[in-house]
């Protein structure tokens, strides 16, 4: 503001200087302009009453403006200035207004993230839950019965039966822990995603390894862990790939996922002709990751794939590191 009110009075004097002069406002004229970028209403405002009262005063203090153009023309040259002043004040006035929108936007998707983040949560929980206190139970319990009749009476077929129990769990098993990984609430990301990695390869037959560097729990743990659960689910399903790894690490106040395979990669017309196939779950979490403020991208590699997400951090979590889980604190830990 200081610089903008030095010019118009460095303009002034220099009218003074010169009577009879129109270069002086005319280059007044164009002031309206240069404020209308001003963020500071109070600002914009100072600047453009000074500058239309020392227009008016240029204008009404030269004798030979007054003769040459007459005493209407010149009050109307002074509306029209007065004019151009209000316009650009109107002007920074929905600037502002603009960028209170947008930063009001930007707080409720954060809200709306936040809040379907939270619900995908519970919800993922609650089927986790269900499952491991439903069928989970039930199936632990007859492997249980014929396991002890066969210690009485072996009998082939049963023994069929209780290695697909045995099987049934262990899919029930892994089931519950990626729809709701307990390790994530329990001792924190690393090591759920290192359990993750564990089921995956042993699933696949794929030799996947990771290279992690998480120190700190996080907001957006919840979010890495969905991503890298996708991710690795994908190079599974897709990459025909015999090995992969899965790097986690943090650089300064962002949080950076690498997954890379070599098998057949993907470009991003492959990703959108899944996607125009139905296969959404890469899409949704990139739509997460957006919403997030971070991004996903495909990098371009010789052999394979390697896709990057990375997610800026937030305010810590509520659980201070990886502990000793208290005993009975969680369901799904009681009766496995």
């Amino acid at each position: 503001m200081t610089l903008a009110l030095t010019d118009v009075a460095a303009v002034f004097g220099f009218k003074l200087l010169s009577p009879g002069g129109f270069i002086p406002l005319l280059v007044m004229a164009l002031l309206p302009r240069m404020v209308a970028v001003e963020l500071s209403l109070r600002r914009a405002g100072v600047v453009l009453a000074c500058a239309f009262a020392v227009f008016t005063a240029s204008v009404l203090q030269d004798p030979m403006i007054m003769r040459r153009i007459g005493p209407w023309e010149t009050a109307v040259i002074v509306l029209v200035y007065g004019f151009i002043c209000g316009t650009a004040l109107l002007v920074v006035i929905f600037r502002l207004r603009n960028i209170d929108e947008l930063a009001e936007l930007t707080t409720s998707r954060e809200a709306l993230l936040a809040e379907t983040m939270n619900a995908s949560q519970a919800e993922r929980r609650q089927i986790s839950e269900f499952i491991h206190d439903g069928p989970l139970q039930d199936v632990l319990a007859a492997r249980r019965d014929i396991a002890g009749f066969l210690k009485r009476s072996p009998d082939a077929p049963l023994e069929q039966a209780l290695a697909s129990l045995q099987d049934a769990s262990r899919l029930l098993r892994e089931a519950t822990f990626e729809l709701h990984p307990a390790l994530l609430d329990q001792v924190g990301l690393a090591a759920a995603v290192e359990k993750l990695v564990a089921v995956t390869a042993a699933r696949s037959g794929m030799a996947i390894t990771t290279e992690i560097d998480y120190p700190e729990p996080n907001a957006i743990d919840p979010i890495l862990f969905g991503v890298i659960r996708e991710l690795v689910s994908n190079v599974a399903r897709h990459s025909q790939a015999s090995s992969a790894t899965v790097k986690l690490t943090v650089d300064g106040e962002v949080a950076r996922i690498d997954v890379a395979d070599d098998g057949i990669g993907i470009t991003g017309d492959v990703a959108a002709r899944r996607l125009a196939q139905g296969h959404i779950g890469l899409a949704s979490h990139r739509a997460r990751v957006q919403a997030a403020g971070g991004t996903l991208t495909i990098l371009e590699e010789p052999v394979g794939a390697r896709l990057r997400v990375e997610v800026p951090l937030r305010r810590p979590a509520a659980t201070s590191g990886p502990a000793t889980v208290p005993h009975g604190t969680d369901r799904q830990s009681q009766r496995c």
